[in-house]
């Protein structure tokens, strides 16, 4: 009996060490550390081999690019006053089209969430329009506006403005009820509804709305550029592009991603310090 009793904690100790043995990996594969590792493992790994083909002929170089000559076009090109304009007109369309598109998609959305009789009549216009390709609009708006910052400016509004007009509109209507209801029984009229119940819920979803729309705002400017401007980051893709000089091109468009996670983590930054009482609460 007691050899029997013995064997089974054997056994009960062999399986939680074993337990203990296999948690240990998947504590490490958890880890942040290791995933960043991966990461940089990863992207380490494909430059390498990147650069190895293009050095030994197996792609070509005119064609694909070739990292070394990436930062040597990132080292001269972004630093040189054609790349520092090329950045101002972008920035500057960029700039101007988030503001004023982030400024009426929220209010209009905002708008339409409150009052079901403005949303039942401009509802259902939303997604029709919204379902057109803004690329498609471009050449009427160059038509409409000439090779000026209005046309990048209309196009990527028309896109931002839509964006935060559906995400505003879809927040305050997922407001809990009850508290809708109570907020209307105690007295609040739509202004300090719209301050004190509405925005402190839909804070969250508006700052993710942000920080997509911003992407948003820098893919329609650059679009127009490449359609057609005097201008900007996307028409000189399309120049550069056009003569085989890649490794300008990859350039640029490592310049673009830089911008665009920068602003995500300033957006993201935001978020936490104006969130930090739904943290502490």
């Amino acid at each position: 009996m007691t050899t029997t009793t013995e064997k089974a904690r054997s056994r009960q100790g062999a399986g939680a060490g074993a337990r203990k043995t296999s948690a240990a990996p998947l504590h490490l594969v958890q880890s942040k550390a290791f995933v960043h590792a991966a990461q940089v493992l990863i992207c380490v790994a494909f430059l390498v081999l990147w650069e190895t083909a293009s050095s030994q002929g197996w792609a070509d170089r005119n064609l694909y690019g070739q990292p070394s000559g990436i930062w040597t076009a990132i080292v001269d090109y972004l630093p040189s006053e054609k790349g520092l304009s090329s950045l101002r007109a972008t920035a500057a369309a960029v700039a101007v089209s988030f503001v004023v598109g982030s400024v009426a998609g929220t209010v209009a959305g905002l708008v339409l969430g409150l009052s079901p009789t403005l949303n039942a009549i401009f509802g259902p216009f939303l997604a029709p329009i919204n379902s057109v390709p803004r690329i498609a609009l471009a050449p009427l708006f160059i038509a409409w506006f000439g090779l000026t910052m209005t046309s990048k400016v209309v196009l990527a509004v028309s896109m931002v403005f839509f964006i935060l007009a559906e995400n505003a509109r879809s927040t305050v209507r997922s407001v809990d009820s009850d508290l809708m209801t109570m907020a209307r029984v105690v007295g609040l009229k739509r202004v300090s509804l719209l301050t004190k119940v509405v925005l402190p819920s839909a804070v969250p979803t508006m700052f993710a709305g942000l920080r997509l729309t911003f992407t948003y705002a820098l893919l329609g400017v650059v679009a127009s550029e490449m359609v057609a401007a005097t201008g900007g980051l996307g028409q000189e893709i399309v120049l550069y592009s056009s003569s085989y000089q890649i490794n300008t091109v990859f350039a640029i468009l490592v310049e673009l991603m830089v911008i665009a996670v920068a602003m995500n983590w300033l957006f993201t930054a935001a978020e936490k310090r104006l969130l930090v009482w739904q943290q502490t609460s």
